[in-house]
């Protein structure tokens, strides 16, 4: 007997364990199951492109970085094509302003489609205390204006799963309206942005044991998650482990 072991190490001490088996067995046996459907596999993808941009977002972005909405003037009714040009103005004034200053021009964002039709990007930058530099940049670029109204933060907790489901899934698992534009990237990235480093192990043991972090770290409270894997059949327990300072 054996299972596998996936360790996610992103670049701000925030480690992710993940431990798998294929399938359930019983009496020595595989267990039948049917072949997963359209939508398991789709929810299933959806779900990696949620993890995937999490780790993205530990690696790169640190607490109270800016999570803003770039918006256009009232009425405005603009292409889809003339809003990825827009778009392509703004970080082009963005990444000259940070060469000035020595910031590092990283971004993430998407484009979306608000309830009256009007378009919309969520973007993720660093903060620079220069809240009124990146409205006057996307002014020039847009004419448009800067949401930043509530949690428009990064909090310092890096809990950002959610902010991660929120970019990747608008329908909150089919439950709301999808904005997201039909043939468009979920999201896009500026270059050079850092990967966690990930390490797959296969375990020689009939079973895993509780987590545990090993020294100099911490379980991530409630990061602790197990079930069934929709796809494969087999069990997986995942948690998460911080270093300690």
């Amino acid at each position: 007997m054996s299972y596998y072991k996936k360790i996610v190490e992103c670049c701000n001490g925030m480690t992710f364990v993940t431990k798998y088996s294929g399938a359930e067995r019983t009496g020595g046996k595989r267990a039948p199951r049917s072949e997963p459907t359209s939508e398991q596999k789709q929810q299933y993808n959806m779900r990696k492109a949620i993890e995937r941009l999490f780790y993205t977002l530990l690696c790169n972005f640190y607490p109270g970085d800016y999570n803003i909405v770039l918006t256009y003037p009232a009425n405005d009714r603009r292409t889809v094509n003339e809003a990825k040009a827009t778009v392509r103005d703004f970080l082009r004034l963005y990444r000259r302003y940070c060469r000035q200053h020595g910031y590092l021009p990283d971004y993430i964002y998407n484009t979306e489609i608000g309830e009256r039709g009007a378009l919309h990007h969520h973007i993720i930058l660093h903060s620079h205390r220069d809240i009124e530099e990146i409205e006057d940049l996307w002014a020039q670029a847009s004419g448009g204006r800067v949401q930043h109204n509530g949690n428009w933060r990064l909090w310092s907790n890096y809990d950002w799963h959610g902010l991660a489901e929120y970019l990747i899934d608008r329908t909150k698992g089919g439950k709301l309206p999808d904005t997201h534009i039909i043939g468009e990237r979920r999201y896009t990235t500026s270059k050079g942005l850092k990967k966690p480093k990930v390490t797959l192990e296969r375990i020689d043991a009939k079973r895993w044991y509780a987590p545990k972090a090993p020294k100099g770290y911490e379980l991530i409270p409630d990061s602790i998650r197990s079930g069934t894997d929709d796809l494969t059949g087999g069990s997986y327990i995942k948690y998460g482990m911080r270093r300690l300072i």
